[in-house]
């Protein structure tokens, strides 16, 4: 029997209500494709950090925050509630990271939610402290994003905005296998 190739899916993406809004974003074309199409050589491994680190659903709101650090003015790259900057969710992100990686080792691919604060793949709004509040300075990458590609760089990585065609989809699927 063929070994399957691991593919990690954003859980709202697969039709999961998990998202802080209590909805989902099933993606047709994803689900038809990965689940459906290459059931035989694809084992889908779906996900959700934030709900992973205790989150609930529905949820507060929470933001990617560059903050500096007054000690050593060191800039950190932060996961803050969005009404309760004091709830920090970045530890726990992280470490939700390195736990995944230890229990899929051999994972290949990941396809994330676009814009997501712990999911999105370059295109997260990336926020500041200004005196007249937080203010959108850029786009990057959600935090387990960013730890996932810390600690295996070679991870193939793709937003479901990618993958809008079957076209864009079965390239992703030929680079994962």
């Amino acid at each position: 029997m063929k070994h399957k190739v691991t593919l990690a899916v954003s859980a709202c993406l697969l039709g999961q209500r998990v998202r802080y809004d209590g909805r989902q974003k099933r993606h047709s074309l994803i689900v038809k494709l990965f689940e459906n199409q290459f059931f035989d050589q694809i084992e889908v491994v779906p996900f959700c950090p934030e709900v992973a680190i205790g989150l609930g659903v529905p949820r507060p709101k929470i933001q990617v925050v560059k903050s500096y650090t007054e000690k050593n003015k060191n800039e950190q790259i932060r996961v803050l509630g969005v009404e309760n900057h004091r709830l920090d969710y970045t530890d726990s992100l992280k470490s939700y990271a390195e736990n995944f990686l230890m229990q899929f080792p051999d994972i290949k691919g990941i396809i994330v939610k676009s814009k997501s604060p712990s999911c999105g793949f370059q295109s997260t709004p990336l926020f500041t402290k200004q005196a007249e509040g937080y203010q959108q300075i850029d786009l990057t990458s959600g935090l387990f994003v960013q730890s996932l590609l810390r600690l295996k760089p070679d991870l193939l990585i793709s937003e479901e905005s990618q993958l809008d065609t079957e076209s864009a989809c079965l390239t992703f699927v030929n680079r994962v296998l």
